[in-house]
């Protein structure tokens, strides 16, 4: 049986879908003023450019879904017949979400050729992007020419096509870029350590867009006649934001914490014998400052 549409569940879940996305932007704004402080100045044009470019779409999209849903909640309240009529800038900013989810799967492309130094592999991930974006291009196009939102049910295959796409794209660039890292290990402590951090946050990194674009396939799919699809097809934008500035800002850490590690290894393999003069080093130490003080204190009292 299929499920009515009422206004908890189409105008509702767009207003819980702005306050979510807002969250999200707000998260993305703080990886980026990490970005800019830690390694702005050290990565290369190409890569700020793109930081840069992503941003500037995730912000003109999420201005857009404010637009739409404030003029659906706040303006029709002296006019409900706007609430049957598509908004235009809730359909222009599928382009720019089409345009995030682009840039972000070609920079995890490059990190595919970078790592894997395999041209063919990273081509061949790179088409099923581009692939996904003409599609989600294509069923931009058509919604923007929409009158009623009673209309969009007649996309509803193309919308099938183009989350189906985005999700396999996504898995696809994780499962290749973990397959890649578990070929990179040498069997050094460090290196394996580092690979299998790694590894793990790829998956990680990959996983929440992967799984929007799937619960949104499913959503509209199953529940055609309510928002519950658009509620998660407008997160995919924050999430990819979120996704490249997290991979970027980790760099330094990941490394840090593998060094960590590689050091706490290596103390628990050399032994109580070498801990030992290590704990009486500082131990002499702190007893040298103790009399040290004594002994600035007895000059003070003989003054």
């Amino acid at each position: 049986m299929a499920v009515q549409s009422t206004l908890d569940n189409t105008y509702g879940l767009l207003y819980i879908a702005v306050v979510v996305s807002a969250a999200l932007y707000g998260a993305g704004i703080l990886q980026f003023w990490m970005y800019v402080r830690k390694y702005h100045s050290k990565d290369p044009l190409l890569l700020r450019s793109l930081v840069f470019a992503v941003l500037v779409c995730d912000t003109v999209q999420q201005a857009l879904l404010c637009h739409s849903v404030y003029k659906y909640l706040v303006t029709s309240i002296g006019d409900p017949g706007i609430l049957i009529i598509v908004e235009q800038t809730l359909m222009i900013e599928l382009f720019f979400s089409c345009a995030i989810a682009t840039l972000v799967q070609q920079f995890y492309c490059w990190r595919i050729y970078k790592i894997g130094k395999s041209a063919a592999l990273a081509i061949a991930v790179s088409l099923v992007s581009w692939t996904s974006c003409v599609t989600l291009t294509v069923y931009s196009v058509k919604a923007v020419q929409l009158k009623l939102l009673s209309d969009v049910i007649t996309l509803k295959k193309l919308s099938i096509a183009a989350n189906t796409l985005s999700a396999v794209t996504d898995v696809t660039i994780s499962v290749v870029l973990v397959i890649i890292l578990h070929a990179a290990k040498t069997g050094f402590k460090r290196t394996t350590d580092l690979v299998n951090r790694l590894m793990i946050f790829t998956f990680n990194t990959g996983l929440p867009t992967s799984v929007c674009a799937l619960v949104a396939t499913i959503c509209v799919a199953a529940f055609p006649n309510t928002f519950l699809y658009i509620f998660f097809f407008l997160l995919l934008g924050r999430f990819y934001t979120n996704s490249i500035l997290v991979t970027l800002n980790s760099r330094e850490y990941i490394r840090h914490a593998s060094d960590v590690a590689s050091q706490e290894q290596y103390s628990l393999d050399s032994g109580r014998v070498r801990a030992q003069p290590s704990t009486l080093s500082r131990d002499a130490i702190a007893i040298r400052i103790d009399t040290s003080t004594m002994h600035d204190n007895d000059l003070k009292s003989s003054h």
